[in-house]
């Protein structure tokens, strides 16, 4: 068996869901991992750190195509050949193309990313020299340009792809190459299993899915590093505290009760990102997938000079330097793109009866202005994004 990761293993500075980064990191370690391909955030994190963190954990951060500008190697380890059984297996990564990294970032690093395709080639011809019996991609490029870089490198066995949060629930073979793609939070996971006879695939299956807090089962040690720091009971249920007054004596500190509960405030008003809405709206989220504002941030991505204007962030990522929106100071991959809530409203925001911030001339207008989009036409405009959701409320 070969366990890998697909990029952007890393967290951020106000980690969600609670993790930290050294938790992070020893349940990575007590897996097992066998490669870490490096994704967008592990270079925002700043190369060293990622260093330091991959060496303290005896780990391996895989990546060909982002080089040292002062001796034009490979900042990271191109490829790896593992051990599977009887098999070898040749692994390598790319990251998608020199636009996902900032320009400013590759200047504080010193680095830069050379075309993905080319290195993909160059990668395979070295993995063939090894002799392995497979040989794995993993394209850290998000969906669509994975399988657009997989058609350029049917070479390969398999193409993993990373980054961004399209998923195959299982997966497939187009023109002689597999595609997997299992999403991009830490609780999707794939398999896949390969018959391989004379180095050729002759069969394979597999599956994509969302770990739930049941699924086992679950190694202890993962489990009460986990756990503990997730401040969870035995059932997985986080422990509820309630806060003592200095007046009381300390026997007061009971479990919080219906009267604490009433005086919590209710959450702030945030935005979720479009993986929350896909959860349960699946069907529009396909439908927008196909509109131009699913690949809106392409617009900034591919201009040095559009990097630097405030004005293309504002429409082209969600929440642009609000509270809890996409910072100012930092790339957040998540958030890039016109998202569901850039028109609807924040996710907080959204009422379980499925009503929601309606979208009219006024919405559009705010980033389609004159200046960005002259003779805009806001019904035929309408028709190029609208979608339809097959769902029907009770």
């Amino acid at each position: 068996m070969v366990v890998l990761d697909l990029g952007n293993w890393t967290t951020r500075k106000n980690p969600s869901y609670g993790y930290s980064m050294p938790v992070t990191m020893e349940c990575l370690e007590r897996m097992g991992y066998d490669a870490l391909a490096i994704g967008d955030k592990e270079v925002s994190l700043g190369l060293a750190r990622t260093d330091t963190l991959l060496k303290q954990h005896n780990l391996i951060g895989l990546n060909a195509n982002i080089v040292s500008d002062s001796t034009g190697e490979p900042r990271f380890t191109p490829y790896r050949v593992i051990r599977a059984g009887d098999l070898k297996v040749g692994v390598t990564s790319v990251i998608g193309g020199d636009a996902v990294i900032a320009r400013t970032i590759k200047e504080r690093e010193g680095i830069r990313v050379e075309d993905p395709i080319e290195t993909g080639r160059a990668m395979l011809e070295q993995l063939r020299r090894k002799k392995v019996d497979l040989t794995v991609l993993i394209a850290h490029t998000g969906l669509r340009k994975g399988e657009i870089l997989a058609d350029s490198l049917s070479g390969y066995d398999v193409v993993l792809i990373g980054h961004g949060g399209n998923i195959m629930a299982e997966p497939k073979k187009e023109k002689g190459v597999i595609l997997a793609a299992a999403g991009s939070r830490s609780n999707q996971l794939g398999y896949l299993t390969l018959v391989v006879e004379n180095r050729t695939v002759t069969n394979f299956e597999g599956k994509s899915w969302q770990l739930q807090q049941n699924d086992g089962p679950v190694d202890e040690v993962v489990k009460d590093l986990t756990w503990t720091h997730l401040e969870l009971d035995e059932n997985g249920v986080r422990i509820k505290k309630r806060k003592t007054n200095p007046a009381e004596s300390t026997d007061s500190t009971a479990a919080t009760d219906g009267a604490d509960a009433a005086k919590t405030p209710p959450p702030t008003k945030a935005y979720l990102g479009n993986d929350k809405c896909r959860a349960c709206h699946a069907d529009i989220y396909a439908s927008y997938m196909e509109t131009p504002h699913a690949n809106a941030f392409e617009v900034i991505a591919k201009s040095e000079e559009n990097w630097q204007k405030g004005e293309c962030w504002n429409c082209h990522v969600l929440g642009y330097g609000e509270p809890t929106g996409h910072s100012t100071t930092e790339l957040q991959p998540d958030l890039w793109n016109v998202q569901c809530e850039s028109c609807h409203g924040m996710g907080t925001e959204h009422s379980r009866g499925g009503e929601m911030a309606k979208v009219t001339e006024e919405t559009c207008t705010a980033c389609h202005v004159e200046k960005w989009s002259p003779g805009f036409d806001y019904a035929s405009a309408l028709k190029k994004v609208a979608h339809k959701s097959k769902r029907t409320w009770n």
